[in-house]
């Protein structure tokens, strides 16, 4: 089996893709690129570099050109796989192209609090449990099959940033996880376009689809 392209879209500080270049094994997945908006963390081009990943940088105070550069970077790039950590929709054109093979983080459980500011109005709405998801995008936001999901209790006057930090915690191991089952060809839909893990264990908790390759810190 070839190694699986895959391409990083970012606009934060990119501790999602560090992990994946770091963790995931270089026989099953080769990061081909890496896409920064203006604002994310500037270490991060050395970073790239320093780990054999062409980066690129744009600046989205010009829309059109923009999403015009963003396009035809990813399409030239020949990518098996995108993955977003990134607050820009995508051009529907791009999304064409690579349908099924553009994956998104949510810091929410859909379909409940799509869009912005997932974690906040999940504490906010008073929610017994919130948690993360990861979906394959298409042109509605956040309206993707989903692919996996992450629960995490809530605690009633947590502060935002506790709260994320023990997202995170479960959301690492689940995204290194879901990039290593498209590498595997594992990633297949059913008759109504939900994505199904051929052989993963469901129902579990608070990942499920079940890790396999990947554990939760102890």
């Amino acid at each position: 089996m070839s190694r699986l392209r895959v391409g990083f879209c970012v606009s934060g500080n990119g501790s999602l893709f560090r992990a994946a270049v770091e963790q995931i094994d270089a026989a099953l997945v080769d990061p081909a690129l890496l896409i920064l908006e203006r604002k994310a963390a500037p270490d991060l081009d050395t970073f790239a570099s320093g780990h054999g990943v062409r980066c690129v940088r744009l600046d989205p105070s010009d829309r059109p050109a923009f999403d015009r550069d963003l396009t035809a970077l990813l399409i030239d790039a020949g990518l098996d796989l995108i993955a977003l950590t990134f607050d820009r929709v995508l051009p529907p054109p791009l999304v064409r192209h690579y349908a099924g093979r553009i994956i998104n983080v949510h810091p929410a459980l859909l379909p409940a609090f799509a869009g912005m500011h997932g974690m906040r109005r999940t504490l906010a709405s008073g929610a017994r449990f919130g948690g993360a998801t990861i979906h394959e995008v298409v042109d509605e936001v956040d309206a993707g099959p989903i692919v996996a999901q992450a629960v995490v209790g809530t605690i009633p006057g947590e502060m935002p940033d506790d709260y994320g930090r023990r997202v995170y915690e479960l959301l690492e191991p689940m995204y290194l996880q879901v990039i290593a089952w498209y590498g595997e060809g594992r990633v297949e839909h059913d008759g109504q376009g939900r994505v199904v893990i051929r052989d993963a264990r469901y129902g579990t908790l608070p990942v499920s689809p079940a890790l396999e390759r990947f554990g939760l810190r102890g």
